[in-house]
């Protein structure tokens, strides 16, 4: 076993694809399965299963993959620390929203101000990005939820607002947003995010509060993506509860209608996610201190 094979396992699992995993370590694609098969071989067990549509891995597959994150991330330490030619890199976990609607303004800021930083960026859903920090395979993670683990600490840093997002149809466009509440729109067909996201959890807090079931609702679809979803909701599949920075786009040149959820009366926030017994490189540090401060005057 050696670095290039578990570098090679990771990517494939990383980027759920042989062709992709070759493309990113600019290598071929037979040099990635050899390793796979070399690994394999050496460990006497199944580690990746693939057919003609699809490639899963196996529960000794992610067991690996865990302690193949740590190997690399140790080697890079290492080396780092013993040639002194090290690279100020982040390694950054991001869910959705944070990663699509906030990040690229933040990292163009943050550039200007420390423009020899790097950043490796790795979009999940909010349970992934904070699976990643506990892993220690990033440095931190910008999330949108908080979990109980006591390894983890949440720094509050953004909020947004949750809105229902419906179609432009002359249906929507005669209600009147200051007077229809949540309740009125029990029997639309609804679009809804998978168990993992943040936004998903924030709508089931929301559910909650007014004594609505989800059960209750009326879904016809449910995606990961969440540009699936605004798609489906501009074609008239149906609406959804999404975050308010991810359709304003869409709001602005008129795509979508968005009313507020009144009853709510909470506003959603934006965490960063770091380990608390990880030792934080100093310039990890000041990109904490800066994402902490970039919205408080917004």
């Amino acid at each position: 076993m050696d670095f290039k094979q578990l570098e090679a396992f990771v990517a494939v699992v990383d980027y759920n694809s042989f062709s992709e995993a070759a493309r990113r370590l600019y290598l071929t694609q037979p040099t990635i399965s050899a390793h796979i098969h070399t690994l394999e071989a050496e460990l006497n067990s199944r580690l990746i299963v693939r057919t003609t549509k699809k490639l899963s891995i196996t529960d000794r597959g992610y067991q690996l993959y865990d302690y193949a994150v740590r190997m690399l991330h140790m080697r890079e330490h290492v080396i780092e620390e013993f040639t002194g030619a090290s690279k100020k890199i982040i390694e950054l976990g991001a869910s959705t929203i944070p990663s699509a609607y906030l990040l690229p303004e933040l990292l163009s800021a943050f550039g200007r101000e420390l423009p020899d930083v790097y950043f490796h960026a790795w979009q999940s859903d909010s349970a992934g990005a904070i699976q990643r920090v506990l892993d220690g395979s990033v440095d931190l993670a910008l999330a949108g939820q908080k979990t109980a683990d006591e390894n983890c600490c949440f720094l509050p840093f953004c909020q947004d607002t949750l809105v229902l997002a419906t179609p432009v149809n002359s249906r929507y466009l005669a209600m009147d947003p200051e007077q229809v509440s949540f309740r009125d729109f029990l029997e639309e067909p609804f679009i809804l995010r998978e168990n993992g996201s943040g936004t998903k959890k924030e709508m089931d807090l929301f559910l909650e509060k007014i004594g609505v079931p989800s059960s209750g609702l009326n879904v016809v679809a449910r995606m990961n993506d969440p540009e699936a979803i605004k798609k489906s909701i501009v074609n008239g599949l149906g609406i959804s509860i999404l975050s308010s920075y991810s359709v304003k786009d869409l709001e602005k040149t008129r795509q979508i209608l968005l009313f507020p959820l009144k009853e709510s009366g909470q506003k959603r926030t934006f965490y960063i996610v770091y380990h608390k017994n990880r030792i934080l490189k100093g310039y990890v540090k000041q990109f904490i201190r800066f994402v902490e401060g970039y919205y408080k005057d917004v």
